[in-house]
């Protein structure tokens, strides 16, 4: 039976290690440099085409519990005009939800569900790795801060700083950062119209994203929230620089105009936020080096335009196992995976670099800064849908791609 060590317990490696359960390996390893599986206090939305991979390993319906169900998305200027409103999900005739959950609701959910397949002793935490060593034909030494381990197959999933990607690419450099900070919260809302689903709102310089993550019986809403602010010219931005807590007194005081989204309070009532930049990496070359590949941010960080960063890492784990499930050797299998994956990710990378489907609220920005009448005045419904289904077709969510899938049938 193949060893394979996956570095990483985030939702890339978690998920990957339950997909490869699924089709019979157990001799799998997850590292994770932490000194416990956890993730950072804030939200994080899964789309119908991850759902459907979700649904698969038997997690749709603790998912769905723990979540809110995304029914749409609306766009509005700054000014709180609106845009467009887009219907997500079940809602929007999808067979699977969207969803909106605590990123350590689904860590948890992805973590018991891995104890449970393959036993505590399986998920090895504080063990951070430094390096690897690999050539043709022979098991991958994997070099950690205390010891060394082989495996036969070794897959980063270790994220945007992921050290299995530096060894691959020692030159490579610091992330990409295109000078946009971001500000993140959760906050519990009393019950209101304005949160009840995910809105995003302001032009590019600075913006507002927030949706529900956790409703309660009385109709109190757990929101998350993000405020982008453009604060420097595009760079390169050193780990050092990360993620840290900071202050509500730091965000800037334009935030305060988005009254109609109940900012100030939505802010005044987050116990933590949390200060980082929006950076991504370049498309690479390849993905894999002998039996060493890639998966999720580790292959492909990218803008959180579009929300679709931890469904890629899912749908690489489906495309990972099913190729090394039907390909006859290992290297082969590899090269599969990365051809099937690297071209789609990469476009999406770039094409978040361009804002993704949030360019329709810079394009009515552009053509009517101070407002309007009647949107349609502005911009056709058939250049806003234009705009989100290209989106959507890169991402692999639009509805006529999901069609081919169908949901099984309950007994």
């Amino acid at each position: 039976m193949m060893k394979i060590g996956l570095i990483g317990g985030g939702v890339g490696g978690l998920t990957l290690a339950l997909s490869l359960v699924k089709e019979g390996y157990r001799d799998i390893h997850i590292f994770e440099s932490s000194k416990e599986i956890s993730e950072l206090g804030v939200g994080i939305n899964i789309l119908p085409h991850a759902m459907r991979i979700m649904d698969g390993l038997g997690l749709l319906e603790s998912l769905v519990e723990a979540s809110v169900e995304t029914e749409s998305l609306s766009y509005y200027t700054q000014k709180g005009q609106l845009i467009l409103s887009d219907q997500r999900g079940v809602n929007a005739g999808y067979s699977w939800p969207q969803i909106s959950i605590h990123r350590s609701a689904l860590i948890q959910i992805l973590y018991s569900a891995v104890i449970e397949e393959l036993g505590k002793e399986k998920i090895h935490t504080d063990c951070r790795l430094t390096g690897f060593e690999s050539q043709p034909g022979t098991p991958v030494i994997a070099s950690f801060s205390e010891r060394n381990e082989e495996f036969d197959l070794l897959v980063g999933c270790d994220g945007i700083h992921s050290e299995v990607r530096k060894t691959m690419y020692p030159n490579e450099g610091a992330p990409k950062w295109d000078g946009i900070t971001m500000w993140r919260g959760v906050s519990w809302m009393p019950a209101s119209s304005v949160f009840e689903s995910m809105i995003i709102a302001g032009k590019s310089e600075h913006r507002m994203v927030m949706y529900p993550i956790k409703k309660e019986p009385d109709g109190q809403y757990l929101v998350n929230w993000v405020a982008k602010h453009k604060t420097s010219s595009a760079q390169e931005m050193p780990r050092q620089d990360w993620v840290h807590k900071v202050d509500k007194r730091e965000i800037p005081e334009h935030f305060n105009n988005f009254e109609f989204l109940k900012i100030s309070e939505l802010i005044a009532k987050s116990e933590a936020i949390y200060k980082y930049p929006q950076v991504d990496r370049d498309p690479l070359p390849a993905w894999h080096y002998n039996n060493v590949t890639l998966l999720g941010d580790a292959a492909h960080p990218m803008y959180p335009s579009g929300s679709n960063g931890a469904s890629q890492a899912i749908l690489d784990c489906e495309s990972f196992v099913c190729s090394l499930k039907e390909e006859k050797d290992l290297g082969a299998a590899l090269t599969r995976y990365e051809e099937e994956r690297r071209t789609a990710t990469s476009e999406i990378v770039l094409k978040n670099r361009k804002a993704g489907p949030e360019r329709c609220i810079d394009v009515v920005e552009e053509r009517a800064p101070n407002g309007f009448d009647d949107i349609s005045q502005v911009i056709s419904k058939d250049e806003l849908e234009s705009i989100l289904q290209d989106y959507k077709k890169v991402a692999g969510f639009d509805r006529n791609t999901l069609g081919n899938f169908k949901k099984p049938v309950s007994a």
